[in-house]
């Protein structure tokens, strides 16, 4: 028996070779449950560029993350802009976009390209954050002082026919900027768009977005100066506001950011899938920005408002404060924004 035994130690060292060999060639499974991220977005499923990226990147990182990441968008149900901002920074949510315009109530970043008649459009906006000193430094000064990590860049319009941001008025034709002087505009938060605003001899008034549509039905602004068409569509103002001029007179973009201390605490395969999701999506941005553009000017054309475009001669008077916004705002905000770097930037984008 003893003799038996010894010869089939070597069988038995093989066998326990072979099952390690095995074990170790088999495909690894995933350990623990996967990490839920929450991303919010302000307006409703689809209705606008960013609020589609956000369900693509949401949809592209779960995936391209083996499900180790389970990253889900809430609609609306997690606040506007600023509280998702809010939210963001303190970790009670991951994932966010909010308007370079609306931040303005948490920095300063990007206070310099907030200038009237500063780009063509979104797109050159998006380019020159992404290629010059000026908007790399932008963008991480941003990061610093909400304590995020950028993932991607968006806009409502990127280069369609219709970009930037434009004006509508209750009851009021507009075509010049006599036309609004003494009105109670509805305006964002940001110090520039104000002083546009006060240029044209209107009244800025800020209002929250998720206030706006109410504050236009009741009369207690006459109009609004700080939104772009797709999201004008999105939530209907064409039932409150019957006449819209596409002046576009200044271009806001959409971070989509996450919160660092979050994004840190993940694995570098879950970060790189996190952030490969984020570029996919970022290469969708013209599309989605164009297609909603020309859905929004059929369906605002179907409720009877007419876009109006100024004439040459109407919009240099548009225009024509463009120098004069600059010079004060540059006055009343120094060393925050360089006229020097905003007239290089104006020479590389010629409307």
């Amino acid at each position: 028996m003893a003799k038996t035994f010894v010869e089939r130690r070597p069988l038995v060292s093989i066998a326990l070779v072979c099952a390690f060999v095995i074990l170790a060639a088999a495909p690894a499974t995933k350990v623990g449950a996967a990490i839920t991220l929450r991303a919010g977005a302000s307006e409703p499923e689809g209705t606008t560029a960013p609020a589609m990226a956000i369900g693509k990147l949401c949809e592209l990182a779960t995936r391209l993350s083996n499900g180790e990441l389970n990253v889900q968008p809430f609609y609306q149900s997690l606040g506007v802009e600023q509280q998702l901002a809010t939210a963001v920074k303190s970790g009670s949510v991951d994932i966010g976009y909010i308007s370079t315009s609306n931040v303005a109530r948490f920095t300063d970043a990007f206070l310099q390209f907030d200038l009237p008649f500063l780009f063509k459009n979104d797109r050159a906006y998006i380019e020159i954050l992404k290629s010059h000193p000026a908007g790399k430094k932008a963008l991480a000064q941003f990061e610093k002082d909400l304590g995020v990590k950028t993932l991607l860049i968006t806009s409502h319009s990127y280069d369609a026919e219709v970009s930037g941001t434009d004006l509508q008025t209750r009851d009021k034709p507009v075509k010049v900027p006599a036309d609004i002087k003494g009105l109670k505009l509805r305006s964002t938060s940001t110090p520039v768009e104000i002083a546009v605003v006060k240029s044209y001899g209107a009244n800025p008034t800020p209002v929250d977005w998720g206030q706006l549509y109410t504050a236009l039905q009741q009369g207690v602004v006459d109009g609004n100066a700080g939104t772009p068409l797709p999201p004008y569509a999105s939530i209907k103002l064409y039932e409150v506001t019957k006449h819209y001029v596409a002046v576009g007179f200044r271009n806001n973009l959409f971070p989509i950011y996450m919160n660092q201390k979050k994004f840190d605490s993940l694995t570098p395969f879950q970060q790189k899938a996190l952030l490969d999701a984020a570029a996919q999506t970022e290469a969708l941005a013209g599309q989605y920005g164009r297609e909603k553009v020309k859905a929004a000017i059929d369906e605002v054309k179907k409720a009877g408002v007419e876009i109006y475009h100024p004439t040459k001669d109407e919009m240099a008077q548009w225009v024509s404060v463009r120098e004069t916004v600059w010079q004060q705002v540059a006055n009343e905000f120094k060393g925050k924004i360089d006229l020097g770097v905003a007239n290089e930037i104006f020479k590389l984008n010629p409307r």
